[in-house]
């Protein structure tokens, strides 16, 4: 894993250039994060972090589903298209969409010289390095590093903000260490069989969640899906029966609440996976992770990402090829 090295890498940014962009949100009537995938659950995680850091409001849109929020763009508007590969299509279909309307792009991308570092008005490089497999991994932790760094400049803390990032180096190489991969195979023997996977966050939690089910569906292919943890008593609960497992990240505000979706599920035989700092009785499982406050969404899906890796495994899959996947999603 270069996990470590990703976070380090993500935040070698020129803090004018940052620091412009911040000024630009401020500024912006309606700014909107655009991505597919992996980037999307960024944006989403990004949405979260500006609000509760930043005070600010902004739209996360699946980039497919752009158009429909077409109309109501503005030469005043912001729009950050957010891409690993620069070339994915319904990103670039929706950057010139914002283009018609006057608005005003910013591109958060890996490489430079993608259709999309060109296309924009301006650029934030994720500085990730070339990512070989089909899954946004080095990428994914890159995108919310960002989001975590312009939501710290927005407050005015751009500086505590890259010491604070930094600081996780540490955490995020004991979570990739070969004990915590050999704790995780342990758990991937007792889900690699299993029908469905549910995971449950609340707040930027939520958006881990779906970026957690999205790696597990992606190279095991079992079926995982997140849920809000308010959402399960409108539905989803009617899915919980005798052993299934569901994943549950906590985060210390909003521990109670979770904890108490948890004990829904437990009810009902669910089997609870805990991403926690602290043990909790409920837990049948527990992945330990230290308590990373506005930082968690960085912390929690590192062994998420590891333990999609070990289902593959178990399964007899190549994590690094998922069958009907590209790269670079080039088709609309």
């Amino acid at each position: 894993s270069e996990q470590d090295e990703t976070i380090l890498r993500a935040l070698q940014q020129n803090e004018e250039i940052v620091q412009g962009i911040c000024d630009n949100m401020r500024n912006a009537a309606g700014t909107f994060f655009i991505g597919c995938g992996s980037s999307y659950n960024a944006c989403l995680t990004g949405s979260y972090l500006f609000s509760k850091a930043a005070k600010l409001h902004v739209n996360p849109v699946l980039a497919s589903e752009f158009e429909n929020h077409e109309h109501f763009l503005t030469d005043k508007t912001l729009v950050f298209a957010v891409s690993q590969s620069g070339e994915t299509a319904d990103v670039l279909d929706a950057v010139n969409a914002a283009k018609r309307r006057g608005s005003r792009v910013v591109g958060i991308v890996n490489r430079d010289g993608s259709i999309l570092a060109r296309e924009s008005d301006g650029q934030l490089f994720m500085n990730s390095g070339p990512e070989i497999c089909v899954l946004s991994t080095k990428t994914y932790t890159s995108q919310v590093v960002l989001m975590e760094m312009l939501a710290y400049a927005l407050a005015g803390k751009y500086e505590e903000g890259l010491k604070k990032i930094g600081s996780l180096y540490l955490d995020i190489y004991k979570l990739t260490s070969r004990s915590m991969r050999e704790y995780l195979a342990k758990l991937a023997a007792i889900l690699y069989d299993k029908r469905d996977i549910y995971l449950i966050g609340r707040g930027a939690q939520y958006a881990t969640a779906l970026e957690a089910a999205l790696k597990i569906k992606e190279v095991s292919y079992i079926h995982a899906e997140a849920f809000a943890g308010g959402e399960l008593k409108h539905g989803p609960l009617a899915l919980i029966e005798e052993g299934v497992p569901c994943i549950v990240f906590v985060s210390s505000d909003n521990k109670s609440k979770i904890l108490s979706n948890a004990e829904e599920i437990k009810s009902r035989g669910g089997y609870i996976i805990g991403v926690a700092s602290e043990r909790e009785e409920i837990f049948d499982y527990w992945i330990k992770v230290p308590e990373a406050e506005e930082l968690n969404p960085i912390i929690q899906i590192i062994p998420m990402q590891v333990l999609a890796y070990q289902l593959a495994v178990y399964r007899g899959l190549d994590p690094d090829k998922p069958r009907n996947l590209a790269k670079s999603v080039t088709v609309t």
